[in-house]
């Protein structure tokens, strides 16, 4: 701004200077008049060129002063929401994460502040998340962990040897927490990114019924029909044949819980546009709407009621969104209580 004002003022004065002198000196050249004259009006000149510059001078007094006060109005204009944003930016790193910046204007500070809060809102989102993961994670431990405690006590108590049978529920629960660990491991890993995938041509007809047959016990058991049902032109997938089995049996095991002795399991294998879509129906109690958003969430039981021995640790249905996700797929729900429910997979053909 200082520089802008310098320029003006000389540019002012060297033209003013120069249209004077220009002018006298076309007088001078063109009037040819006496030595009087040319003294008197040598004298006119240095007059009129003194009092240009005292103008000149004011002029450059007067255009600094605007300037100071439209820099200092421009700064304002510039640095207050800037300092409203650091502000906010030094509550925030200090641990306060619901402050979130005032939008009052729509120009590049206002998209600032609401990318500002956006993050914001994310590092709650994902605060809240941690906070909620160690509560489950501490909640699941702490039933097996009680266990093997009360366990080991009673055979330090106990007098004479220890039969083995003694230890095949401490034996249970350890094997309760090592897959409990992998489970999360394996999730981490989807959520990262960096779960490695063996594809392969695989024949997913023929990989549904070795899934179905060993469900089969268990679904006699519990009195329930399985039934597959494919096009007869169903091509091969590739993809990583054991992480599918995993997601599939997931589903499979969750229906036979949720369905009552008569009921019967269905699973349905198309081939839509360029997916091959398989959905798994069955006829149990059904999801409540609002629990069906949640389905996919770490530890997260449609039914409070069911224990963690009856209900699993609540991690197989975001394993089995991972591995979908990650397979370039996607994983729907339809439910009605007292109905049943159909989860459905797809996966693309290429």
């Amino acid at each position: 701004m200082g520089v802008l004002v310098v320029l003006v003022s000389a540019a002012y004065i060297g033209t003013t200077q120069g249209y004077l002198g220009s002018l006298f000196a076309r007088y001078y050249t063109d009037g040819g008049g006496s030595n009087e004259g040319m003294i008197s009006l040598e004298g006119v000149s240095q007059y009129i060129l003194a009092e240009m510059k005292i103008k000149a001078f004011n002029m450059t007094l007067f255009i600094a002063g605007a300037a100071l006060i439209l820099g200092y109005w421009l700064s304002g204009l510039i640095m207050n929401p800037l300092n409203k944003l650091i502000r906010v930016m030094r509550r925030v790193a200090g641990g306060e994460l619901a402050t979130e910046v005032p939008i009052e204007r729509a120009d590049e500070y206002g998209q600032v502040g609401e990318a500002f809060n956006s993050m914001t809102t994310q590092l709650r989102d994902l605060m809240d998340n941690r906070k909620r993961l160690v509560e489950d994670v501490a909640h699941e431990l702490r039933t097996p962990l009680a266990i093997i405690q009360s366990k080991l006590e009673l055979i330090q108590q106990s007098q004479g040897t220890v039969k083995p049978e003694a230890l095949l529920s401490v034996h249970d629960e350890v094997l309760r927490l090592i897959r409990l660990v992998d489970e999360l491991q394996l999730l981490n890993t989807a959520e990262a990114g960096e779960l490695i995938l063996n594809k392969e041509p695989t024949n997913l007809p023929m990989l549904m019924e070795e899934l179905i047959e060993l469900v089969q016990p268990e679904a006699d058991e519990y009195g329930v029909s399985l039934a597959v049902s494919c096009n007869e032109d169903m091509p091969t997938v590739c993809l990583d044949p054991i992480r599918i089995k995993q997601v599939f049996l997931n589903l499979l095991t969750n229906a036979l819980r949720h369905t009552r002795e008569g009921g019967k399991i269905t699973v349905c294998m198309q081939i839509i546009h360029d997916c091959v879509s398989i959905s798994i129906t069955d006829t149990g109690s059904g999801i409540p709407e609002g629990a069906i958003p949640h389905l996919f969430d770490r530890f997260y039981r449609a039914d409070a009621g069911r224990g963690r021995i009856a209900g699993g640790s609540g991690l197989g249905l975001s394993i089995a969104h991972q591995i979908v996700s990650v397979h370039g797929g996607s994983i729907q729900v339809r439910s009605e209580v007292g109905v049943g429910s159909e989860f459905t997979v797809k996966l693309p053909l290429g």
